[in-house]
């Protein structure tokens, strides 16, 4: 508990140095000044890695941009080739969408391992996420997080004095999602529709007295405007 605090406390902190910090799992440090650069902000692996469920898992991020086109990307690997000409980073977790609200905590509780990449993934396979934002300036920010699977981090991670130190949403984060043809598996859906909706205060988030938990599916419309 005290490292997932501390480290949402070092999160908050720095924000205000870097165009979006990934708090879990932590990203590779500091790169504001170039994470303008593909594909990782400008940062190498150092060796270091966290726990992330080898079944998927949380993705959270305190973005400072007021909105911004979102992917999450995922390679699979110890040393991810990073070159502009070979793109390793090309299994789509989370396809585009718009995360919205800036200067708060962004999660999405529940992103699923893509069908294609369960053979590799098991539990001491390395791996680095991608987070791609496309902020209203027109350029794209980069920033990763290096991971190594887990069958046990589901677990320890739900405890709740860790989810709820690390996974909420601030009351000005939203997130639209952009299209629909992945319709037949579209995780960028799954993910939004499972959006822990518990505000930064710890009270239920509801659109025109409509609660969230007792009708997700009404109140994601209203809430996701544009998302279906």
């Amino acid at each position: 508990m005290l490292r997932s605090l501390l480290l949402a406390a070092a999160a908050l902190a720095t924000c205000a140095s870097a165009h979006f910090v990934i708090t879990y799992p932590p990203d590779r440090g500091d790169s504001y000044n170039t994470q303008f650069q593909f594909p990782c902000g400008g940062l190498q692996n150092n060796g270091n890695r966290s726990f992330w469920p080898s079944t998927g898992g949380a993705m959270a991020i305190v973005p400072l941009h007021d909105f911004a086109f979102t992917t999450i990307n995922i390679a699979i690997g110890n040393s991810v080739r990073e070159t502009t000409d070979i793109n390793s980073f090309n299994h789509i977790m989370v396809p585009t969408f718009n995360q919205t609200g800036g200067n708060g905590t962004f999660c999405l509780p529940s992103i699923k391992i893509p069908p294609s990449l369960k053979p590799l993934v098991k539990a001491g396979v390395n791996a680095t996420i991608q987070i791609v934002q496309l902020v209203a300036s027109g350029s794209a920010l980069y920033n990763c997080a290096d991971i190594t699977f887990s069958d046990t981090e589901a677990a320890r991670f739900a405890n709740p004095q860790v989810w709820n130190s690390v996974c909420f949403n601030s009351s000005n984060i939203g997130a639209n999602r952009l299209t629909n043809q992945e319709k037949a598996i579209n995780y960028t859906e799954l993910a939004l529709q499972e959006l822990n909706l518990k505000t930064a205060g710890g009270t239920a988030l509801s659109v025109g007295g409509l609660s969230l938990g007792t009708a997700v599916a009404a109140t994601m419309a209203v809430l996701l405007a544009g998302l279906w």
